[in-house]
């Protein structure tokens, strides 16, 4: 790993694709694990993504860390990557699956804009991105994956809208499955969508704006209602989901930049560093320069 190198977030038409034609490779993408691992090697390093990712493990072990966090690979492993996540993987040399990409606006050309955010897995960045499968729910997801690349692979009249049909229907199985391991079950409603659209706004203002009015006001909702609906959803105050936001693009810019820690400190709207720096040992119990050394010794 270079630590000098800021981190590339990819395109699906980066991706070597043997079916590519007409421009479709900029909204969608299929293809077995084994076939995608070794013709793009590129991606065992860092990186992020404008699209979401789902793969299927059938086959192999290794390590998928996504945000800093570690999940096993294993045969009936479900991983959900969405945009602005950062992930990669050490692999075994056996490993085999199924992944595709796919990007909101080829998805949503035939839903409503609110869609993808109804399905728990897509809803909010406190959903778990792993989803570990029995045999009979991985057979079951596999068909849709053999559904959706049949019609990639065939292109007949419409098939981009059969693709869009067979997705919402695997989305729709593995919300089954979802729900019942979580947890969460009955929180998935317009709270989980309000949730969703406050997390949207800190995502695109949270290095411009802490106070939590700002947000309540784009919401048209008061500060005590958003606290609740925070509160309700996935037990933690707006300032604590802000501030979790605000330490995950720390750890990024740790990583994945060349910025010194003033330049981090700076970059995330911190004028005095030595605040920023009690702030992340406040948050994660390591200095930045002790969160940084612990995760190169990694690579």
């Amino acid at each position: 790993m270079n630590h000098n190198n800021n981190l590339p977030v990819f395109a699906i038409s980066n991706f070597d694709d043997y079916n590519n034609c007409m421009g479709f490779e900029k909204n969608f993408y299929i293809r077995s694990f084994s076939e995608h691992v070794q013709e793009n090697l590129f991606i065992e390093k860092p990186h992020g993504h404008n699209f979401y990712l789902i793969l299927l493990v059938t086959k192999g072990s290794g390590v998928h860390t996504i945000d800093f966090q570690e999940y096993d690979v294993a045969p009936g492993a479900l991983f959900i990557v969405s945009p602005g996540q950062i992930h990669q993987w050490k692999l075994s040399a056996d490993v085999d699956g199924c992944i595709l990409f796919f990007t909101k606006e080829f998805f949503l050309h035939d839903f409503d804009t609110e869609k993808l955010t109804r399905f728990p897995f897509f809803n909010s960045t406190f959903s778990l991105p792993i989803i570990q499968l029995s045999p009979g729910e991985e057979n079951e997801v596999a068909d849709k994956y053999r559904c959706i690349h049949r019609e990639y692979r065939n292109r007949s009249q419409n098939y981009q809208e059969m693709i869009r049909i067979y997705l919402n229907a695997l989305f729709i199985e593995l919300s089954r499955v979802y729900l019942t391991k979580s947890d969460n079950s009955q929180k998935f409603g317009y709270d989980l969508l309000q949730l969703n659209r406050y997390e949207a706004l800190v995502d695109k203002y949270f290095k411009l704006h802490r106070p939590i009015s700002c947000y309540s006001e784009k919401m048209n909702i008061t500060d005590r209602q958003l606290s609740y609906l925070c509160k309700k959803t996935v037990g933690k105050t707006p300032s604590e989901i802000m501030m979790n936001r605000i330490i995950l693009e720390a750890k990024r810019l740790i990583i994945h930049s060349d910025l010194s820690i003033s330049g981090i400190s700076q970059e995330l709207n911190y004028s005095d560093s030595s605040y920023f720096i009690r702030l992340f040992k406040k948050m994660t119990k390591q200095t930045p320069e002790q969160f940084r050394n612990e995760q190169y010794s990694r690579y």
